[in-house]
């Protein structure tokens, strides 16, 4: 096996790794990631990640022109990389890339999840196909950001869905979670609740479009058991509510413990 030893190996996802000695085919996409864009030579080391905790050493293996594939070898010491309590962002949908930066910078900080949603006062309006598209391109955005921040959990990202449709499937879901419902005029701030917050429970984050929820959704948060809190005196942008929503978290209630 080719180890430079000064070197960061590459990693790969290949979601149907879980045995040592396993030998998998890289598609099209991998095949040209690894030997035009890496420019990885005949039997070169790299890592396997199953996006479910379980990573390997392997080495790259060109049977053609056409077909790549991986030997998987020795299973890697799990590294905890990932927060000691699940945070989900419902994040209503912003315009342009917005979402992208959302998903990237949260998936760093170590989200679990995210729930794209249609709200009422979302300019970007997605649905069919435009929106199967966009979903996908969401998917290979927190991808390349998990690999990126050595994430030992892959992200999720959900199909969108209206609000009350995303609360009601969250309840499903995860039916202990708590849903953290940002408005001004709450009463309670994100810092004291923090201080008598239970342990363990799911965090879901709900994050509004430009302008704001309706009323229409902030009833009907209410109605399903969301929390109202105040986050922060200034007003936020959209796209920077949940990046530091969920830094604040991390902070306050400890989630980088082990």
């Amino acid at each position: 096996m080719k180890h430079d030893q000064g070197k960061r190996l590459p990693r790969f996802l290949l979601e149907h790794c879980n045995s040592v000695g396993q030998v998998l085919d890289l598609s099209d996409d991998l095949m040209h990631y690894a030997s035009r864009v890496l420019r990885l030579r005949e039997g070169e080391a790299l890592r396997v990640w199953n996006g479910k905790g379980c990573e390997y050493n392997a080495t790259v293996h060109y049977v053609s022109k056409k077909l790549a594939q991986i030997h998987v070898g020795e299973k890697l010491a799990v590294r905890n990389t990932e927060l000691n309590r699940q945070v989900h962002v419902l994040q209503a949908l912003p315009e342009g890339d917005k979402m992208d930066w959302v998903l990237e910078k949260c998936t760093e900080l170590g989200v679990a999840g995210f729930q794209p949603v249609q709200a009422q006062r979302s300019v970007v309006k997605l649905e069919g196909e435009r929106a199967a598209k966009r979903q996908a391109h969401w998917e290979r955005v927190v991808l390349a950001a998990s690999l990126q921040s050595e994430r030992e959990q892959l992200p999720f990202v959900e199909p969108v869905r209206s609000l009350s449709a995303a609360l009601e499937y969250a309840a499903q879901s995860w039916p202990n979670a708590q849903v953290l419902w940002f408005t001004p005029q709450a009463e309670e701030s994100l810092k004291n609740w923090c201080l008598d917050a239970k342990t363990g429970e799911p965090l879901i984050v709900c994050v509004g479009p430009e302008g704001g929820w309706s009323p229409e959704e902030t009833n009907t948060a209410r109605q399903l058991g969301a929390l109202p809190l105040n986050f922060s005196r200034r007003v936020l942008r959209t796209e920077t509510f949940a990046v530091a929503c969920t830094a604040q978290l991390t902070a306050l209630l400890n989630l980088e413990s082990d």
